[in-house]
């Protein structure tokens, strides 16, 4: 039995190790909304009072936005208790998001000091996970809560399993119900907390105290002694939570379908899928092992796809995977603990990978937040093991720590300077336009958040980098029309928005603009009317595609319509420069009303 800190000792401990983990992280306190965020937090009616609370347990969680297929109520119960607090003010958002890293932290600690291994070992894991860079997009990123939660509830519900003991006892008894309810806060937090069982199980197989040593005798005797008891509480409700996400989520507007542009592995056969998902894989074990070059996204076309077989990099993806196959049959018969750390990396990433199911992104560094529980075991346990095979007992020691405050510390830093590229939009897109350049949304990102900062010439650059890269996508076509329109390029603004009206799902702004300058520059009057009619059609509440409509009927001589128009367009909104622009249009056709009334 290893020893276990005094309680002095585990309150130093627990004091660092959270103190720390929100150090590491303290400067994304002064963040900015960014990406998601200002969707999820800002469009839903119901995160504003507490009252629109009941609400999200019966919605998706992209809701009233859109509908993605996510169940997460808890998150967004949580977004409504941070408005309750301090409104739209992001630093609540975020600070709470660090208090829950560094919980987070204390917890796999907690779960470390459960497994047979040596305290240095347990007390470094939680370290290198507090400060690991590769979590900087889930905790600065205020959406990334879905993580922290998730991961937060999971270890906790994990540990209440562990510490149940004997299932007769009433201790044992409370501590299960505990556990159960935790899995069920997880599991409304995210999808990815239905692995718990099977991490349970993993625990038991490399854990419990059995006379069969072999793995599939233990397997089964795990099953056989243990299912009722143990792992049916946590597969019904297993089955319990997917029943209510199914209910919740079946009615009403159809589940958005999974975009090329998001995850090009949807447009892939299963062989070339399912090769493709594995090499990314090693791009995610590649994040965790040295975290310099990150990404808020890695969408289409940024991580070329694989063809063939004979492509060198899918033999190197199955290569080693054929050698972590390997690894897993020798750390089973030789090193325990170290299965364990693969294992829990295996179940929990198996969701996130492609290689299960198809998700919603091809990868995304926030998906390793509870994976990297077992990564950060897994290189404590390998510093260690080598520091004792190659030196004396301690010289070991010595070698061994230093190595890990290296690492915690080179990690830690990368995540301070990664931490303040998330301060805001404009420094995150013109950031990461140089680490993703082949991603047509990082392009398309940067070049509308140099139009919001009049960088105009600036902007048409990334954004018709978009347009070659997707050319199929009419989004980036149709902001491209809009950069070159505001330069005065109004021939080249018609070319981009033709494009973007040829393609499927053309936005409602696209037609509109394409159709006020065929109108006003008398290129082709009836066509343009017949977009600006699409558009108010498509949007009937926008006031600008009123005021265009408004205008075309004016220019027709359609005055009566057109001031009917106008006007309602100002009700909707009437404030800056776009109000004054709409008031003038006004101005004009009373006055033509007028000047046909006659004196």
């Amino acid at each position: 039995m290893k020893a276990r800190p005094s309680s002095p000792l585990k309150k130093l401990v627990v004091i660092s190790l959270f103190a720390f983990a929100a150090a590491v992280f303290a400067n994304s306190v002064a963040n900015d909304f960014v990406l998601d965020d200002r969707i999820i937090l800002l469009k839903n009616p119901d995160l504003r009072s507490l009252a629109g609370i009941p609400r999200l347990f019966a919605a998706d969680y992209w809701h009233p936005y859109t509908k993605a297929g996510l169940y997460r109520p808890l998150v967004t119960a949580s977004y409504a208790l941070n408005h309750w607090v301090g409104g739209v003010d992001p630093v609540g958002y975020h600070a709470l998001n660090v208090a829950l890293h560094a919980l987070a932290s204390l917890l796999v600690w907690a779960l470390f000091r459960r497994l047979p291994v040596s305290p240095p070992v347990a007390l470094g894991g939680a370290f290198l996970f507090a400060a690991h860079a590769v979590h900087t997009e889930a905790v600065a990123g205020v959406v990334g809560r879905a993580e922290l939660l998730c991961a937060v509830f999971f270890l906790g519900a994990l540990l209440g399993s562990i510490d149940a003991g004997p299932a007769g006892t009433s201790k044992g008894r409370r501590r299960r119900a505990v556990s159960l309810a935790l899995y069920a806060s997880a599991l409304l937090s995210k999808e990815n907390a239905v692995t718990l069982p099977a991490v349970l199980l993993l625990h038991d197989l490399v854990y419990a105290r059995l006379r069969e040593q072999r793995l599939v005798p233990r397997l089964g005797r795990l099953l056989r002694d243990r299912l009722a008891t143990r792992y049916a509480p946590y597969l019904l409700l297993t089955a319990a939570y997917l029943a209510v996400r199914h209910l919740v989520l079946a009615g009403g507007e159809p589940v958005n379908q999974l975009s090329v542009i998001d995850n090009p592995l949807v447009s892939l056969d299963l062989a070339p899928r399912l090769l493709n998902a594995l090499a990314v894989a090693w791009r995610y074990v590649g994040l965790l092992l040295f975290p310099l070059d990150l990404s808020y996204d890695y969408s289409y076309d940024q991580i070329e796809m694989l063809r063939s077989v004979a492509d060198p990099r899918a033999l190197g993806a199955l290569a080693a995977s054929a050698a972590v196959f390997a690894l897993f049959v020798w750390t089973w018969l030789r090193w325990r603990d170290l299965f364990y750390a693969l294992g829990f990396f295996a179940i929990t990433f198996s969701l996130a990978s492609n290689l299960v199911v198809v998700i919603g992104t091809i990868l995304g560094e926030r998906l390793l937040y509870l994976p990297s529980v077992g990564f950060c075991l897994g290189v404590t346990l390998l510093l260690e093991g080598a520091c004792r095979a190659l030196l004396s007992p301690r010289a070991a020691r010595a070698a061994f720590a230093g190595l890990l405050v290296a690492a915690v510390g080179l990690h830690a830093a990368r995540a301070v300077v990664r931490s303040a590229d998330w301060r805001s939009e404009y420094r995150l897109f013109l950031h990461d336009l140089q680490v993703a350049p082949r991603s047509a949304k990082v392009q398309g990102n940067a070049g509308l958040v140099l139009l919001e900062h009049q960088q105009l010439e600036e902007a048409i650059v990334p954004l018709r980098r978009a347009t070659e890269i997707a050319p199929d996508r009419q989004r980036f076509h149709s902001e491209l029309g809009d950069a070159l329109l505001l330069v005065g390029r109004e021939s080249e603004a018609i070319a981009a928005y033709e494009k973007a009206v040829r393609l499927p799902g053309a936005s409602p702004s696209a037609r509109n603009n394409l159709g006020f300058l065929l109108v006003e520059r008398g290129l082709d009057p009836d066509r343009g009317l017949a977009l600006i009619e699409q558009a108010v059609a498509l949007e009937p509440a926008s006031p600008q595609f009123l005021d265009s409509l408004g205008w075309t009927y004016y220019r027709r001589g359609r005055l009566r319509e057109a001031r009917e128009l106008i006007a309602k367009s100002l009700a909707l909104e009437a404030s800056g420069a776009s109000g004054d622009a709409r008031r003038a249009h006004l101005r004009e056709v009373e006055r033509a009303l007028a000047e046909r009334a006659g004196p």
